[in-house]
This record gives C-alpha cells, sequence and structure tokens, in this order.
C-alpha cells in the first residue's frame, strides 16, 4: 500500500512513457467522457452543488480547526476538552451575532438617510439636463434609455438574488444538518461502504487516488478559505478606519467575490464606493483605495504563498481553463475550474498507470 502522506505534486513530475495499446488509450477516453458527463451533470444543478460544495468547505475549515484545537489542548483532560469546546462556540456564536445586529442597525440607518446620495443625484440631472441643451436629442434620447436599461437590470438582479437567497437559506437548513451528522458520525462507516465495493486487485491504487484527490482538493479550498478570510479582514478593517457603515458586511461581502476571477474584485468594489457616496465622495474614494490595498496584499503575499505553494499549476493552464470554464459555466465555472482541474488530472493520471500494467505493450 502506498503511502497517503507522499507529495502528489512530486509524484506527477515523473515522467509516464506513452504506449500505443489501443486498448488503454479507449479505456482512456471512456473515463474522459464519464468525467466530462459528471462535470456537466453538477453544473445542471449549479444550485444545489453551490450549496454541497459550500458545505464541504466548511466541514474543511472545522477539521482544520479542530485539527488546531486538539493540538493545542492536547494536554488537557477530555472533560475540560469539552468545556472549552463549548466556551469557544458560545463565544463564537455570540460575537457573530453581536455584529450582525450592529451592522444591520449601522445599514438599516444609512438606508433611512440618503440625503448624500440624493444630493449627488440631484448634481447629476441637472449636469444632464445642463448638457440636453447643447448635445443633439438623438444622443440625449441614447443616454436615457441607456440609464433606463441599467436602474432595471439593477432591480431584476435584485429581485433573482432575494429569490435566489431565500432557496440557499431553505436547502442550507434543510441539507447541512444531515450533511454534518453524515460526516462526522458516519464517515468512516461510508468510507469502509466504499472501499468494500472496490475489487481488492485495486485498491492500492484506488486508495492512492482517493487519497491524492482529498489531499489536493483539501489544500486548495483551505487556501481560498484562507485567502477570502485575509482579504476580508484587510477590507473590513478598512472600511472601519474610513467610518464606512456595515463595514463588516461589506470586508465579508470583498472576500467572498475575491474567488470569482478577475471580475469579482472589481464587482466587491461597488458596494462600499455606493455605500461611501451616500455619505460623501471622500469616504467613495477611500473606500476605493481600500479595495486597491487589499488586492495588492493578495497578489503580492496571499496568491504566492498561500496559494501557489499549496497547487502546483502552470499559470498558462491557469488563464485558458478559467476563459474555458467561464464560457460553459459563467461564474460559477470560472471558481471551480482548478480544482476540478486538479481532480481530473488525478484521476486521468492514475488511470493511465493502472491501465499500461493491465494492458502491456505487445510483443513485437
Amino acid at each position: 500500500m502506498r503511502n497517503e502522506k507522499s507529495d502528489s505534486t512530486s509524484h506527477y513530475q515523473v515522467p509516464l512513457p506513452l504506449t500505443t495499446n489501443r486498448k488503454v488509450w479507449m479505456f482512456m477516453l471512456l473515463i474522459f467522457a464519464i468525467l466530462c458527463f459528471v462535470i456537466m451533470i453538477l453544473f445542471y444543478f449549479s444550485e444545489l452543488f453551490i450549496i454541497l460544495l459550500f458545505g464541504l468547505c466548511i466541514i474543511a475549515l472545522l477539521n482544520k480547526a479542530i485539527l488546531i484545537f486538539n493540538k493545542y489542548t492536547s494536554k488537557y483532560t477530555r472533560k475540560q476538552r469539552h468545556v472549552l469546546a463549548l466556551v469557544s462556540v458560545f463565544v463564537l456564536f455570540t460575537l457573530v451575532f453581536y455584529f450582525t445586529i450592529t451592522q444591520l442597525s449601522n445599514l438599516s440607518e444609512l438606508l433611512f438617510d440618503l440625503s448624500g446620495l440624493h444630493l449627488l443625484i440631484l448634481q447629476g440631472t441637472r449636469l444632464l439636463a445642463d448638457m440636453s441643451s447643447v448635445l443633439p436629442d438623438s444622443i440625449v434620447s441614447s443616454a436615457l434609455d441607456f440609464f433606463d436599461s441599467v436602474i432595471n437590470s439593477i432591480f431584476l438582479y435584485l429581485r433573482s438574488f432575494l429569490s435566489q437567497a431565500l432557496f440557499y437559506i431553505l436547502a442550507i437548513i434543510l441539507l447541512y444538518p444531515i450533511m454534518f451528522s453524515m460526516y462526522f458520525r458516519d464517515r468512516q462507516r461510508i468510507k469502509k461502504i466504499i472501499y468494500d465495493a472496490v475489487p481488492k486487485r485495486f485498491e492500492a491504487e484506488f486508495e492512492y487516488t482517493a487519497s491524492s484527490i482529498l489531499t489536493q482538493s483539501n489544500n486548495f479550498f483551505v487556501a481560498k478559505i484562507m485567502e477570502s478570510i485575509g482579504i476580508a479582514i484587510i477590507s473590513s478593517i478598512g472600511f472601519y478606519l474610513i467610518g464606512l457603515p456595515g463595514w463588516l458586511f461589506l470586508g465579508i461581502l470583498a472576500g467572498l467575490l475575491n474567488n470569482v476571477p478577475y471580475i469579482g474584485p472589481a464587482i466587491a468594489t461597488i458596494p462600499p464606493v455606493v455605500i461611501g457616496l451616500v455619505i460623501s465622495w471622500k469616504v467613495a474614494l477611500l473606500a476605493a483605495l481600500v479595495c486597491l490595498i487589499a488586492q495588492i496584499v493578495d497578489n503580492i503575499y496571499l496568491v504566492p504563498f498561500m496559494i501557489s505553494n499549496k497547487v502546483s499549476v502552470n499559470p498558462f493552464t491557469t488563464v485558458i481553463l478559467i476563459l474555458v470554464f467561464s464560457q460553459l459555466y459563467s461564474a460559477l465555472g470560472m471558481i471551480l475550474s482548478i480544482p476540478i482541474y486538479i481532480i481530473c488530472k488525478i484521476i486521468l493520471v492514475e488511470s493511465y498507470k493502472l491501465l499500461i500494467q493491465l494492458f502491456p505493450e505487445p510483443q513485437q
């Protein structure tokens, strides 16, 4: 049996001999077609896929937190550790509840007082009115149509966002207790059922492949979660220092949207700038500056040291994958392109190794 703790990235650096056996390539084509079919099915049920994936990320984060907790509390008795765990969970939920209430209160007060934004809208309206007396009627009409379409699109997006948010909240309430109980209570039994279904002949290869997939996926998602937390902390502190209402929510939103390549950070800049405009244009500029600083820290420190060290993927391959998956599956495809590539690569490489053993080169 292979060592589960071996480095799978170095494992792939060993060049594999190319076979001329047709059976190997026929089976490889079949495995590739099955993987494509599974990916299509997952993205077809994208809402359920997002919920399950987010739950798996939470489980990975909980596993990491449990390991850290056990490491620093190993000297205590089991009863003392249980008490410490309960106290930690209680303090965490209390802090989350407190910050949620205060942030909602600040945002509600801001929504009731839109005088700053109203003043900017009036100034813009006056500017358009002055321009309409100079510009041709066709240009003015096109500009008004453009603003109408933008406003209608915003309201349609907000309506769909609210309906999807309600669906996600309901699905999380129904599914997550079952997911977490199955993982933390029955994971060993489920693992045994899966391993018992694998033929003994392929047990070692299956165990190594499963271990590699879990290790690489866990490394990637934990690194992305830590990157999101880092962006959220930097943004939240910056928004708090400039006096932006809802600083915590906006910081968390910046951390979440940072997972969407290229367009995510730009989208995350819009809410704090708009809320900053309600107060003054100076606050809006400072909010944009905070977002820029967070992205500079992300690209200089977080990505090279937290993502690149965890997952070895060629930069050119990364760009191609993101572009292709964005065309096929939009924003969700951009987010999941790298982990899907990692999993498929492990499965295809290990399948090829097994197949060239099962179907050796024909004797000349």
